[in-house]
């Protein structure tokens, strides 16, 4: 079988994007919404998809089992709804304040510009026109920018004199809405033929499965690698020490699949053991996994049987940045969830819930 370069895999892709961007500007910028809507309504139909898919984001962003791929379509209906309304209010309020040259005018244009650049980047991640430079992804730069909007857009709705109305909700709101929504879920759908399959349902891009010397190196925030030793390794589980080479002698290989939050995931074959086997039986509700940098996160004790700890992959050792000497897997479950450089695994009656959803440390 041929193999085709990275530029010629990119070639149906660049044509994807020209077809996304005349579904979305000309079937409805240029016609439906000029014609259906007033700028109130699209001022709250942009609303409500900036609102959806914010809120669609993050839950999908973090979420790692089957249920999330109808967020993360939805987040993209949404998404994609932000562009079909794009030309609606540029023709509509946006020429309008810009005649009145307000102070705040640059802020608002500054609103504008972010949220094309969030959309842009949310569309490049999903069609994989574009990865991110080294560590930085497109996916990060989207979720940075999408941030960074939260007070501007705050701003812009509370400093405007109009409010949204129950009358705002009428025939050509549905009927604007609709076609917004039409328009979007037929790019969505070139979009998802046109990638294939190597997305998984989260919407991350598959990469170096089953090769982990070619599997990315990721921290969270600013977590940093440890350069203890593995003979001094501190492991304890429930108050036990535990020996790296007891870890060694009892793994047995685990197919599980990280789904980093950068937008990527890969495919590898762990050498783990069960939690089980190290626990003994305990009445705490909650697992705390402890990194030796003090990252930590919290897990339901029932879960138990679906953690294991790691020492390594496809029959060799970890390297230092996937989280040697010892990592948890935690299959189903983002990347963050997947705990390194493990030293301590307690169970505590604290509940499991009671953490920030996403790690602040």
């Amino acid at each position: 079988m041929l193999s085709l370069s990275r530029l010629d895999r990119r070639k149906p892709l660049l044509h994807l994007s020209r077809i996304l961007r005349t579904t979305l500007l000309q079937g409805i910028g240029a016609s439906m919404t000029n014609k259906w809507l007033t700028p109130r309504h699209v001022d709250l139909l942009l609303g409500t998809s900036v609102t959806v898919a914010a809120a669609t984001g993050l839950v999908s962003w973090g979420v790692g089992t089957g249920w999330a791929r109808w967020v993360t379509a939805v987040h993209a209906l949404a998404g994609l709804s932000v562009l079909a309304l794009t030309p609606a209010k540029f023709r509509g309020s946006v020429r309008t304040g810009l005649k009145r040259r307000r102070a705040t005018r640059w802020l608002s244009m500054l609103l504008a510009a972010l949220v094309a650049a969030t959309v842009v980047l949310g569309v490049l991640h999903a069609t994989g026109l574009w990865h991110g430079v080294g560590y930085w992804s497109a996916l990060w730069t989207h979720v940075l920018l999408a941030g960074l909007l939260a007070p501007l857009v705050v701003w812009h709705i509370v400093s405007r004199p109009s409010r949204p109305r129950v009358a705002d909700l009428d025939r050509r709101a549905l009927l604007g809405g609709g076609a917004a929504a039409a328009a979007s879920g037929a790019a969505y759908g070139i979009q998802q033929l046109a990638v294939g399959g190597n997305r998984r349902f989260t919407g991350s891009h598959e990469i170096a499965s089953f090769n982990p010397s070619e599997m990315p190196t990721t921290m969270w925030l600013n977590d940093r690698s440890p350069r203890m030793p593995g003979s001094a390794w501190p492991l304890t589980v429930a108050g036990q020490a535990v020996a790296l080479d007891d870890l060694h002698a009892r793994a047995a290989p685990l197919v599980a699949d990280l789904d980093c939050t950068g937008g990527w995931w890969s495919r590898q074959s762990w050498d783990a053991v069960p939690l089980t086997e190290l626990l003994l039986p305990t009445d705490a509700p909650t697992l705390e996994v402890v990194s030796l940098t003090g990252y930590s996160r919290l897990f339901p004790a029932r879960d138990a049987a679906h953690l294991y700890l790691a020492v390594g992959y496809n029959g060799g050792p970890l390297r230092r940045g996937h989280g040697a000497p010892v990592r948890l897997v935690a299959p189903g479950r983002r990347g963050f969830w997947w705990v390194k450089w493990v030293a301590r695994v307690e169970p505590i009656s604290r509940p499991w819930w009671l953490q920030s959803p996403f790690p602040l440390e």
